[in-house]
């Protein structure tokens, strides 16, 4: 053998042992390679674009805990689109337009009516934080159907929606009025599955928030038994849960091509690019007090967004699983200041110093 061809062989098996390494810390979960709830998962960018004003407005009518569920009602009611984005024209705050379907002419002034009866239908169901998601649906079927709905069920159902008594409801009124129909009462879970992909409740310390709802924190940075060395931490909530966006960002890479529960030592998928073994992963770029920062979290199930993709912190990208180089199925989180490369001390930091993890 040629000396080139030695150099060759020892540089492959030098690989061979960084990929046997890296896969030995546990960077990786699963992924599908179908995206279907892509769309459904994130606001579009119509209603995205009154964030700022309906930001401003909810401090006046004390409602800047619920600036998310705003956007997510709008998003049903019109996806941003109109004069009328929060279809509020028919309803008690509108006392400048005819009150039928659109007659508000002015989005301004529709956003305003709108988070006005937001506001009193929460208010009158008893919500006490953005978490009391039981109270949520009811004020939510108040808003769709009018307040005699939290009225109804209170009385008769105790207190508690369902898709069940909402279609009752709905037909009773329907029945009533004399209408073909009245209010959609699939209402709730339309906006519900906006609301409960964009969680801004989240633990977190200042910096970034911990990427997972309900977790066990199984594994940190540093030297491990194994007489290697952990360049993230490691987290498990559950093959299939919710993975969150830590910070505001930019998906600076992504991959989605790695079979979603097929994890071992060794596994090398995807097999190109900068991030062997991380099976389906995100990379995030995010600023955080004028320095630049990458958050690498992998060996997910499947991803949710795409490259170069902007999401915003809380927003759901991705979701537990065991692809790549891992030997069961957790979440890995690694960050480094001012480099994108991983698997190396360069930047490294340790996410506990950086998130609020539950011990």
């Amino acid at each position: 053998m040629s000396g080139s061809s030695k150099k060759v062989a020892f540089v492959g098996i030098i690989f061979l042992l960084a990929v046997m390494m890296f896969a030995a810390v546990g960077i990786g979960s699963g992924g599908d390679t179908a995206n279907t709830d892509l769309t459904s998962s994130l606001l579009s960018e119509k209603v995205e674009k009154y964030r700022a004003y309906v930001t401003k407005r909810a401090e006046v009518y004390d409602m800047q805990d619920h600036v998310e569920l705003i956007l997510c009602v709008m998003e049903v009611e019109s996806h941003g689109e109109g004069l009328d984005p929060m279809q509020a024209a028919e309803g008690p705050f509108n006392k400048k337009y005819p009150k039928i379907p659109n007659g508000i002419r002015d989005p301004k002034y529709s956003i305003d009516c709108g988070i006005q009866e937001l506001h009193s239908v929460l208010k009158k169901a008893g919500v006490t934080s953005g978490k009391d998601i039981e109270r949520i649906k009811v004020a939510l079927a108040g808003y769709n159907f009018g307040s005699g709905y939290i009225e109804w069920v209170d009385a008769n159902k105790g207190g508690k929606w369902t898709l069940e008594n909402a279609k009752e409801f709905s037909a009773m009124m329907a029945a009533k009025m004399g209408w073909s129909v009245y209010g959609d009462p699939n209402y709730v879970n339309k906006v519900m599955g906006y609301y409960e992909n964009v969680d801004s409740k989240l633990e977190g310390k200042d910096a970034f928030l911990v990427p997972m709802k309900s977790y066990t924190l199984t594994s940190g940075v540093g030297p491990r038994s194994l007489g290697d060395y952990h360049y993230g931490t490691d987290i498990d909530g559950g093959y299939g849960s919710n993975i969150y966006a830590p910070a505001s960002g930019t998906v600076y890479e992504v991959s989605n091509v790695c079979p979603p529960d097929n994890g071992y030592l060794g596994n090398t998928c995807p097999y190109n690019g900068g991030y062997i073994g991380g099976g389906n992963y995100v990379m995030l770029k995010v600023s955080y007090k004028k320095e630049q920062y990458y958050i690498f979290l992998c060996h997910m199930k499947r991803t949710m967004v795409t490259k170069g993709q902007k999401v915003k912190k809380g927003q759901k990208i991705g979701e537990q699983g065991h692809s790549g180089n891992s030997t069961a199925s957790h979440l890995h989180i690694e960050i480094h200041k001012g480099t994108a490369r991983i698997a190396t001390k360069d930047g490294l930091l340790d996410p506990e110093k950086l998130m609020k993890f539950k011990k």
